[in-house]
């Protein structure tokens, strides 16, 4: 995917609390393909600690490369394959759905998404950006968080046992809100498993 800074941010902002969901500042770019980003989504559901929530959106801010899912689907497929023949005895659950558990942990630390944000991803949308595209976002490293974020009764908890979800992934935030961008958001495909 190509990024091009840009250089006249007039009419883009961003509030502090969009901020500090990075490690260090991020910068607006305009992206072109080819390449494809996804987004993390969730059906409807009540959580095991009694939280409601609701569906994903679809055309939500935080987004990343798909060439990060890819892979760690790859690494997953070749650790989890590696480990089974191995074992003395096959694996219990079958390796696609251990592999689905595998990405979800390492996407959830890397992304920096508090459990009470989505108890599990239930798949992912993606938009694919075409050679002549200028998708407008801000980019930079996602910043590292507590496991339940500070509207979480268990918060408080996590924070006093150093329970961190590490982040650092490159996010995307895209709003197709913004005149330039909401051409885009037709463009949205999915939701697909993993």
């Amino acid at each position: 995917m190509k990024q091009k800074p840009l250089r006249n941010t007039e009419g883009f902002a961003y509030s502090a609390d969009l901020a500090a969901t990075f490690s260090e500042p991020p910068a607006f770019f305009e992206l072109s393909g080819p390449g494809t980003l996804v987004r993390l989504v969730q059906s409807k559901k009540t959580t095991y600690d009694g939280l409601r929530l609701d569906n994903s959106r679809r055309d939500g801010f935080f987004w990343f490369e798909e060439e990060l899912l890819i892979r760690v689907r790859n690494r997953a497929r070749l650790e989890l394959t590696r480990q089974q023949a191995a074992a003395p005895q096959p694996f219990a659950a079958p390796l696609r759905a251990l592999v689905t558990l595998y990405m979800r942990h390492y996407l959830r630390d890397r992304l920096a998404v508090c459990k009470d944000w989505t108890n599990d991803f239930d798949g992912y949308v993606r938009i694919r950006l075409l050679a002549g595209d200028k998708l407008v976002a801000l980019v930079g490293p996602v910043a590292k968080q507590a496991a339940y974020s500070d509207q979480h009764p268990q918060h408080q908890a996590v924070v006093a046992k150093s329970i961190w979800l590490e982040g650092q992934a490159t996010q995307f935030v895209v709003d197709f809100r913004f005149p330039a961008n909401q051409p885009y958001g037709a463009r949205i495909l999915g939701p697909f498993e993993f």
